[in-house]
C-alpha cells in the first residue's frame, strides 16, 4: 500500500522545520514570546517539542492581516513540555509578498494545549 502524498509532504515539512530550528533559523514572533511567558514555557520546552515531533497535526493558511503573502501557511505541532505538560506550537512559513519566494520559518505560537 502506498503512503498518501500528503503524509510524505507533511513529513518533509516537519523535517525542514526541525532543521531550521536546529540551525537557529527560526524566529519567534512577539505573540509567541507573550504566549510562552503567560504559560511559563521556556526555550527547552520549544526544543523538546520541535526536535521530538513525529507528525504535524494540521495545516491551515495564514489568515492574519499582517501576513505578508497568501502562500504563508501555519503548521501545528503538538507535544509535551519538559515538565510533562501538553503543549502545541504553531509554525508559519513566510513568503515574500511580491516574489512569493520563501523567506523563513516563524514560530508564531507556543502554549499549553
Amino acid at each position: 500500500m502506498m503512503t498518501p502524498i500528503w503524509t510524505e509532504l507533511n513529513h518533509f515539512v516537519l523535517r525542514t522545520i526541525q532543521a531550521a530550528y536546529l540551525a537557529g533559523e527560526m524566529r519567534k514572533t512577539r505573540d509567541c514570546l507573550e504566549d510562552m511567558a503567560r504559560a511559563r514555557l521556556f526555550e527547552a520546552d520549544v526544543e523538546n517539542v520541535i526536535t521530538h515531533a513525529e507528525t504535524i497535526d494540521k495545516a491551515m493558511p495564514a489568515t492574519s492581516e499582517r501576513a505578508s503573502s497568501r502562500s504563508n501557511t501555519h503548521y501545528v505541532i503538538q507535544g509535551t513540555s519538559t515538565k510533562g505538560v501538553k503543549v502545541y506550537c504553531k509554525v508559519c512559513s513566510n513568503y515574500h509578498p511580491h516574489t512569493n519566494e520563501f523567506i523563513e520559518w516563524k514560530l508564531t505560537s507556543f502554549t499549553i494545549k
